[in-house]
């Protein structure tokens, strides 16, 4: 139901027609070619692709497989008074996308930024590598909400399941877990009924771990593995093991630990993924798919 979805159909076929149908007119009455490079990767599924970019200082990661996507903005102004800033987010489908934020008021009206679910009262320091991310919230502890949250729409999974301190979901072949350091509340009445998770208090600590059938088995063996996982809760920072064997330590301050050593959370390339690499800046890009290459050339000839 995205705006861009008609427009997508058209160039790569992948997406639907929809109600928006001013881009996909335009597109489709326009003179517009599209470079074969650009198709191909738009339609490329790869087991696994890890992405890297910086635009205007924010430095961004991306974790993608044909079950799922985590995506997030690494250490971007925690602690800050947010506004619109959506710093991280796990898509399993078009119907199921979960992220927590730090909600600023009780409204979910769009006249109000940040609300109940848009942006962040106060923003989180956000750490991702590959499927596993983690967001510490440090947030005054007289603000008046006083709780953290995450979406998490049951009504678009195939199963879930809360229990344990975590909460798991599935749709399709891909699999979410969640879990906070003060705990979960799945709320079942009231408006955000069987899509909130609430966590009481500051500072508190939320961890996602993704998974997919292909890895980690069936939906209840990855339930299984894990709560399995060797979790360590600190008032401000965390260790961890994910699933795929790594370890990691992350707090309010410090840096990123990969098995011991500092990952790095800024000053990333402009892209860096397997179909480009470029710095920020770079008068020229190479977008590569195969043996076929698109040269942009972004020097201004003025």
């Amino acid at each position: 139901r995205e705006a861009t979805s008609g427009i997508t159909r058209l160039l790569w076929g992948m997406g639907i027609f929809n109600e928006h149908i001013r881009g996909s007119v335009s597109l489709a009455c326009s003179s517009y070619e599209l470079p074969p490079v650009i198709a191909a990767i738009a339609a490329d599924q790869p087991d696994e692709l890890w992405s890297k970019e910086q635009h205007a200082g924010v430095n961004k990661v991306t974790y993608r497989t044909p079950d799922g996507m985590l995506s997030s903005a690494q250490d971007w102004r925690p602690g800050e008074p947010g506004h619109q800033e959506h710093i991280w987010q796990a898509t399993l489908s078009p119907a199921v996308t979960i992220f927590t934020s730090h909600p600023a008021c009780a409204s979910e009206s769009n006249s109000r930024c940040p609300n109940y679910w848009h942006g962040n009262a106060s923003l989180p320091r956000a750490a991702q590598w590959k499927d596993t991310l983690i967001a510490i919230y440090n947030f005054p502890k007289d603000d008046w909400m006083g709780f953290t949250h995450a979406y998490f729409p049951v009504h678009g999974m195939d199963e879930y399941e809360v229990r344990d301190g975590w909460a798991f979901g599935k749709a399709g072949d891909g699999y979410i877990a969640l879990a906070a350091a003060r705990g979960l509340d799945f709320q079942t009445h009231g408006d955000n009924a069987y899509r909130e998770l609430r966590s009481p208090g500051t500072p508190n600590i939320w961890l996602c771990q993704m998974g997919r059938l292909a890895l980690d088995g069936g939906f209840k063996e990855f339930i299984e593995k894990v709560l399995a996982l060797p979790v360590k809760f600190a008032e401000n920072q965390v260790e961890l093991t994910t699933l795929r064997g790594d370890h990691l330590r992350f707090g309010w301050e410090g840096p990123l630990l990969l098995n011991g050593e500092p990952l790095s959370l800024s000053e990333f390339k402009h892209y860096e993924n397997p179909y480009c690499a470029c710095e920020l800046g770079a008068p020229v890009m190479e977008i590569r798919y195969g043996v076929d290459v698109l040269r942009l050339h972004l020097e201004d000839e003025a």
